[in-house]
């Protein structure tokens, strides 16, 4: 009787020393967190304040290298806020809608040193900007203000914003900004054209049913026809509807994800065990080619192909049958087993809303006399890809290798077929 009180009693304390041990450790980890936390949120306060007086110094110049100045330090201070911000546990929409606006502000500040006109405009729009982020700034105060103090609210604080509620400062400072993006930042007609093409807004194929989607499911991969399967719909407020649909067939586990309007293949994944054998590289690709056909990819060419030890992953893009040239934003992406060259992942979503290109002049560029006498033209090709403002432009694709210093590089650079402009430059290796 004894000997089994001694043994409850040291069960008892051993629990509490784990209790307390582990009360200990989870407060030291919320510490640790909490340190972590104050300093992003705290790098970002500092970098708002410069970045509103870097905006505010802008208004003063008329000189250009002084300008210049100011505009450099936009363009980093804008930078620097979207890394602090980055690991936060902020609201996801409130995250995406201040470093789109970041990203604009920068861009405005980099194509405004590139010309007098684009100073004229920053010069006009610049004094709505100051005002919007100095109200931006206020709020963001008192937003971080529990983060900062680490008061009694701090972890109701915290378990708000992992929580993503539906209201809350930072919900509210997401309205806010994208009302100050709008404003201050208008999208012009190309990038209106490729925001709406990105979330699927100029899909109008017909609505399938929840029934349609399993078919078209079951036909894609035949091979999972009867798999366990579960389909929802996509969240409310996605950027466009979709069947998520979930399948379980012995040791494969995955989802597939097709557009309610249409019934495109967003994406595509299969997650199983791997084996230790590997198919060569060139039937891998064979099968890769014969399974997007079957899938109905019968117009698109390799472009890319890099490796891991379970998978190939492949990159293909579309051929416009009229030039013959490589439609990068119509790309589709792939990962085929090595062991058996089973397609384990898709990604569709770029090849769902074809581009549509405009017929361009091709003017013949002397390579001798583009590159210098350390670089050689290696091979050359045609590729639609976007320029900075978002307009597909015909291009000669040109992979180059340079010799200098004892040592050899390789680039892939997309050259203008009209204005001879470099709109791309790749550091292959």
């Amino acid at each position: 009787m004894k000997k089994t009180i001694f043994l409850l009693s040291y069960a008892l304390i051993a629990c509490l020393i784990f209790i307390v041990a582990s009360n200990r450790e989870n407060k030291e980890l919320q510490y640790l967190l909490h340190g972590q936390y104050t300093n992003k949120m705290a790098d970002a306060s500092t970098q708002l304040n410069e970045l509103q007086q870097a905006v505010q110094q802008s208004l003063m110049y008329k000189d250009t290298t002084a300008l210049h100045q100011s505009l450099q330090d936009v363009w980093r201070l804008s930078s620097d806020i979207k890394y602090s911000i980055a690991d936060l546990p902020l609201d996801q929409e409130f995250t995406s809608e201040w470093m789109n606006y970041l990203g604009r502000l920068g861009n405005n500040a980099k194509m405004t040193m590139t010309s007098k006109e684009n100073a004229d405009k920053w010069h006009a729009n610049i004094k709505n900007v100051s005002e919007n982020l100095t109200n931006f700034s206020n709020d963001w105060q008192v937003a971080t203000a529990h983060v900062l103090q680490q008061d009694n609210n701090y972890k109701h604080w915290l378990e708000e914003q992992t929580a993503d509620p539906s209201t809350g400062n930072f919900k509210n400072m997401a309205k806010s900004i994208k009302t100050y993006r709008e404003s201050d930042f208008p999208l012009t007609a190309s990038e209106s054209d490729h925001e709406k093409r990105k979330n699927l807004q100029k899909l109008d194929d017909r609505k399938i049913s929840e029934s349609e989607a399993i078919n078209r499911f079951k036909d894609m991969f035949p091979e999972l026809s009867n798999a366990t399967i579960v389909v929802k719909n996509s969240r409310k407020g996605a950027p466009y509807p979709f069947y998520h649909i979930t399948f379980t067939k012995g040791e494969r586990t995955g989802y597939a994800d097709l557009t309610v309007k249409g019934g495109h293949l967003l994406s595509y994944l299969v997650e199983r065990p791997f084996g230790q054998t590997s198919l060569p590289i060139l039937k891998l690709k064979k099968l890769a080619d014969q399974h997007l056909k079957e899938l109905g990819y019968t117009d698109v060419v390799e472009t890319d192909a890099r490796e891991n030890s379970e998978v190939w992953h492949l990159s293909y893009a579309r051929v416009d049958q009229s030039t013959k040239a490589k439609i990068y934003a119509d790309g589709v992406q792939v990962k085929i087993a090595k062991d058996t060259g089973e397609v384990v992942g898709l990604n569709g979503i770029e090849y769902i809303q074809k581009e549509k290109v405009k017929p361009q002049t091709m003017k013949k560029i002397d390579w001798n006399t583009f590159f210098n006498r350390d670089a050689e033209v290696m091979e050359e090709d045609l590729a639609y890809v976007e320029d900075k403002d978002f307009v597909e432009r015909l291009c000669y694709e040109v992979t180059v290798r340079v010799n200098a210093n004892k040592t050899q590089h390789t680039y892939k650079v997309l050259i203008d077929t009209e204005t001879g402009e470099v709109i791309k430059n790749e550091r292959l290796s």
